[in-house]
This record gives C-alpha cells, structure tokens and sequence, in this order.
C-alpha cells in the first residue's frame, strides 16, 4: 500500500518537515551508538474494564503468542504485531496481523547457533558462580546443562526430513523449557546477570537468551492451548485478518548508508488500521487495549506508542532505526490528522531533548527476550508466568 497519499497542505509533517525530524534521529543515533535508551520491561495498566473476556494481561499474552508464531527472520523490519478484537454479543474474536514471515527457518538457525556454543559458554562459567560450600547446587545446574547440551549434539545427527526429525525438534522444545523454567537455572542466570559484565559472562547469558527462544515455542503452545480451554467460545469463533504492507519510502538521509528506505513498522500499522476504523467499527467489537509483538518495540516505536496513548507500549530494546516512518494518507479525518502532527511534535521534542544528554555508548541490544529466567509461576495467568517486578530493575518501570 501506498503510505503517502495526503496532500502537502492535509500532511501530518506539515507543522514539522519529515527532513527535520529524521535529521535530529540522526543526531541522536550519533551520540548514542543508535541505542538511546536501555532495554526496559513496563508494566501494564490496572485492568479496570469488567465488560471484557479477556483480563488485560490475557489479551497481551495471547497477543504476543500469535506474533511470535509469525515472525521469525532476523532483523527490525521482521518484527510482526498483533492486535485482538473482542466481540462480546458473537463471542467471537479476530486477530489482526502486521507483517508476516514463516516460522521454520528460524526454529532450524537457532538450534544451529545454540548447539555450538552451549556447553561452552555455560558450563564454563558454572564453576566460578559458586563457592564450595554450594557444590549440591552447582551439580545441579552442571546436570542440567549438559543434559540439554548432548539433547542437541543428538540433534545435529538427526537426518534432515527424516521420521525422527519433528519428534526430536519437540524434545529439543520441551527440555528447553525445562532448563528455563528450573528453579536452580533461574538462580544461575541472576548470578550470571549480577556478578559482572564481562564477555565470558556476556556471551553466556546471551546462549541462556537464546535457549529462552527455543523454549518459547513450547510456552506459546501452551499458552494457546490454555487460552482456548478458558475462552472456547472465542477459539470456537476465530478469524485471522492480515493487513497489508505499505510500501517503502526512499529516503537520503540515513546513519547508514545502506538504509535508505523507510518503512512503516508493524506496530504502527496496527495503530493506524484501528485509528481510521474507530466510526466503522462493527457493534459489538471492542477495540484492542494493547499491542502483542513477536519482539521488543524499537525506541521510534515505543516513542509512538507512548505519545498515541491509546496503546501502552510493553517494552523497548532500546535501539533507534531511523528508516523508520508513519502513514501520511489522505484519508485521515482531520481530528486523526491533528493528532498524529502533535504524536511527531511530541517526539521530535523527545529526540532532541534526549540528544542534549551526555553521550552513552552502549552495546548493539538484543531486540526480542522471553524471560521466562526472569518470571514468576502464576496459575492465574494463561501462560502460568508473569514477570518479575524487581523495584531496582529498568524492567519493573511503569507506563
């Protein structure tokens, strides 16, 4: 689709030149390594709205789980969102999609990586996270690990599209989700995070973040299983909606050189879908109250969010791409209109206050995270996890 339709009277950059605002990205991405802000987990509202299904927590979890199931290639532009819409009088629900790839070739490329360096990374730092007094608990975790590190050495034996293939692959899943949700790996995995930063550290931690991914897609199963038990009627009265990508826009200017398109990023796709949709909306529909993503939301994106209002972002990792943009169309209503030229305004004011800031460097982040080494059981919740809310972590910052 065509993401730029509006005049340049009618334009939400009209107030604001889209030059000016990408140049002081720029600005910023300079003095911060592309990386203005931390990595940070916020808090969801207090679920007020009694009239719903869903709590507010269900509705981003299941959200998540279906975005995670649909994007799986590297890179920002990959990143797929979900939004759902209840529908109270029909019991029935809709899931939207933005942006969507396939699954399979991520599931192989991350076993592929993990295999090479799991027992290297981990087991190597076991020995110096523990004193000899607490050698029973060391064991454990060595025991714990190296299960799973001969679990997928003997998948790298198994012949691609052989009979053992899909059964190997789900234990694989399942011993994953295992080792992360293991009360002893918990307790490592904070030792790993508190004790240092160092690369050894740094790299182990990473190998556990990645196993969290393999182990997601147990979580997402179950997730999706428990969520149709507890609401059946909606899994009775399912439909997939799929919108349709806009079209990049070329740009010259760019931190890279190589990124010279913008796009518009699935996130805001969604909020601009229901934005121009809220007088259609079908009776009974309510809209959605948050945004799943299959990862973190880019610094742009959670900036967006944060000054829509409408949608409280979930998260960022942190990293600015300036390649980034919104929909200018012409079929905006003019109250749409108004209130995107002050969403950028609003940013614009957040990039060039924080540009005035000290410098800080800070390393390439990783842009999606399960946390299931950071969360809490919880019966109540259809994933049976929530996360940790730990008063002196980023992770615990409220929107």
């Amino acid at each position: 689709m065509n993401s730029r339709t509006a005049s340049p009277s009618q334009s939400i950059w009209r107030d604001l030149d889209e030059n000016i605002f990408r140049t002081h990205l720029i600005n910023l991405e300079e003095r911060t390594n592309a990386v203005p802000v931390d990595p940070q987990l916020f808090l969801l509202p207090t679920d007020t709205d009694n009239s719903r299904k869903f709590s507010i927590d269900d509705e981003q979890k299941l959200a998540d789980a279906f975005a995670f199931l649909v994007a799986v290639e590297q890179g920002a532009q990959s990143v797929a969102a979900v939004c759902l819409e209840e529908n109270l009088e029909e019991q029935s629900l809709v899931v939207c999609f933005a942006a969507i790839d396939t699954i399979d070739e991520y599931l192989q490329e991350s076993l592929g990586k993990i295999c090479g360096t799991l027992a290297v990374n981990l087991l190597h730092r076991v020995q110096f996270l523990y004193t000899k007094k607490e050698k029973p608990q060391r064991k454990v975790v060595e025991t714990e690990i190296e299960y799973l590190a001969k679990l997928y050495e003997c998948f790298e034996t198994v012949p691609a599209q052989s009979d053992d293939e899909v059964s190997s692959i789900e234990n694989l899943v399942k011993a994953s989700y295992g080792l992360c949700t293991s009360n002893s790996i918990k307790d490592y995995a904070d030792r790993l995070e508190t004790v240092g930063p160092t690369p050894q550290l740094r790299s182990a931690v990473k190998t556990l973040r990645q196993i969290e991914k393999i182990a997601a897609y147990y979580r997402v199963t179950q997730t999706l299983l428990r969520a149709s038990q507890q609401y059946p009627y909606y899994f009775q009265h399912l439909e997939l909606k799929y919108l349709p990508p806009y079209a990049g826009i070329p740009t010259d200017i760019g931190y890279e050189e190589w990124a010279k398109t913008c796009h518009v990023h699935a996130e805001v796709q969604l909020v601009v879908y229901y934005d121009l949709r809220q007088k259609g909306t079908p009776v009974g529909n309510l809209l959605p109250r948050v945004i799943g993503t299959s990862k973190y939301l880019c610094y742009l994106c959670y900036l967006f969010l944060k000054s829509h209002g409408c949608y409280p972002p979930a998260n960022t990792h942190g990293r600015l791409y300036d390649q980034w943009t919104i929909p200018d169309l012409l079929d905006m209503e003019d109250d749409i209109r108004r209130k995107y030229r002050e969403i950028v305004r609003l940013m614009d004011e957040e990039v060039v206050e924080k540009a005035t800031e000290k410098p800080q460097w800070r390393s390439e982040p990783m842009t999606s995270r399960e946390n299931l080494l950071d969360a809490l059981g919880d019966s109540k919740s259809i994933a049976l996890w929530r996360r940790a809310t730990k008063s002196n972590s980023s992770t615990s910052l409220e929107f």
